[in-house]
């Protein structure tokens, strides 16, 4: 009799203990699965914001962006360009380093020598094998002066072109620029970047000529000296300046 009766307190122990254990399970999956909830809730919140931000982050926008990430360039350049039908009409190797806003070193080095250069005000254009330089005011309009859509400028970007976005791969996107007036000298701009570097750009003429330019050996933000962007003349070469006179009288100042 004894026995039993210890059995039985025995059971009713294991019993209460058993459902004491189930309680805390059954609590602590209630808090596990709220608190999992409440993770993932948090989780899809964050990335229902990331999704709003990148769609408010118009292709203009994120252009402007990327090209503020840069205010010096240097780089070997191959360009190119080619006829309406495809035809190469012409290949040149050429150096460039660039300053923001309107700093531009141009060494064309194959097939043959020439030499473009700007301090922002003036424009030096010099062919050795001519012996010759031609000096201009170096233009400001955007639409028609490919380096200036270098710039970081929203608003000057935002007035001349209409920007759209597509990703050539992974991490590769062109950005496509269409002019808005009918006085631009070319109907299409692209410009192709991985990150921040600049691979390519691209201008396709009234006509349909295509001139690309492929970025290699890149280094940005990297200090320049600004004698990079004076032109001294050369003695005994012809002269062509077709500069504003404003502009003469400064410069000579």
């Amino acid at each position: 009799m004894a026995v039993v009766k210890c059995w039985r307190h025995h059971h009713l122990l294991i019993n209460i203990m058993l459902l004491k254990y189930k309680k805390l399970k059954s609590l602590y999956k209630v808090n596990y699965i709220n608190k999992f909830t409440v993770f993932c809730l948090f989780f899809c919140h964050s990335l229902l914001l990331t999704a709003q931000e990148t769609a408010l982050q118009t292709p203009l926008q994120d252009l402007v962006s990327t090209l503020a990430e840069t205010s010096t360039i240097q780089a070997d350049v191959e360009q190119l360009i080619l006829s309406q039908d495809g035809r190469q009409i012409q290949a040149l190797q050429a150096e460039l380093i660039m300053q923001k806003p309107d700093r531009l070193y141009w060494h064309v080095t194959e097939p043959y020598e020439e030499l473009m250069i700007s301090d922002g005000e003036s424009l030096w254009y010099y062919e050795p094998d001519l012996e010759q330089v031609s000096i201009q005011d170096f233009p400001q309009d955007v639409e028609n002066n490919p380096i200036l859509l270098l710039n970081d400028d929203l608003q000057a970007l935002a007035e001349a072109y209409e920007v759209s976005m597509g990703y050539v791969d992974e991490d590769v996107r062109q950005y496509v620029l269409l002019p808005l007036t009918a006085s631009s000298s070319y109907k299409r701009f692209s410009m192709t970047f991985s990150g921040s570097d600049l691979l390519q750009m691209q201008f396709e003429s009234s006509v349909g000529q295509l001139t690309s330019f492929s970025f290699t050996n890149i280094i940005n933000n990297a200090a320049i000296d600004p004698a990079m962007f004076s032109f001294a003349l050369p003695a005994d070469i012809e002269v062509i300046d077709s500069r504003q006179v404003d502009s003469r009288q400064a410069v000579a100042q």
